[in-house]
């Protein structure tokens, strides 16, 4: 028997060396023209950061914060587009990372469009900063240790893209 199925996932991590998530832009994700909504852009962005925070504490994001004690609420979002996203239209997300702060640091993602040639085309990047807060009281408390190490080298062995930034 031959399984398959007829709803393909939207979001699959294609990489972790680095980070790298492949999407499909799905018809409720787009306006009448069929091309993405710009709120949508904000989704995707979320979802890779918390990919990435996954990765970073080996699970996924809402069980491993736990064990720290801490969240991470995000403080800003930039996203700057390039080109658009029509429905059925696969997409990548790598990301990188930018400066580390004592209680924040900052993801890069950038988002190309899946093509013959790879890369192909750059549609959006974004850039978010999560801050790490107490659980409990939610002030702002200094990068866990554990995090801060394994964030910093990943940013030594993927370090960003000098020709693409925002």
């Amino acid at each position: 028997m031959t399984t398959y199925s007829f709803f393909p996932s939207t979001e699959t991590v294609i990489g972790d060396a680095p980070l790298i998530i492949r999407r499909v832009v799905r018809w409720g994700d787009c306006d009448p023209a069929g091309i993405v909504y710009t709120p949508r852009f904000l989704d995707y962005t979320i979802s890779a950061y918390e990919a990435f925070i996954g990765l970073m504490l080996g699970g996924p994001l809402h069980s491993t914060k736990a064990n720290l004690g801490v969240n991470f609420p995000v403080r800003g979002v930039e996203l700057d587009f390039h080109s658009p996203l029509p429905v059925d239209t696969q997409f990548d997300m790598e990301v990188r990372v930018g400066e580390i702060r004592s209680r924040t640091f900052d993801l890069h993602v950038t988002a190309t469009r899946v093509a013959a040639e790879h890369p192909g085309p750059v549609a959006f990047l974004a850039r978010i900063s999560p801050v790490t807060v107490d659980a409990a009281n939610w002030s702002a408390v200094p990068l866990p240790d554990v995090l801060r190490s394994r964030i910093t080298a990943y940013a030594d062995a993927y370090p960003q893209h000098a020709e693409i930034t925002l």
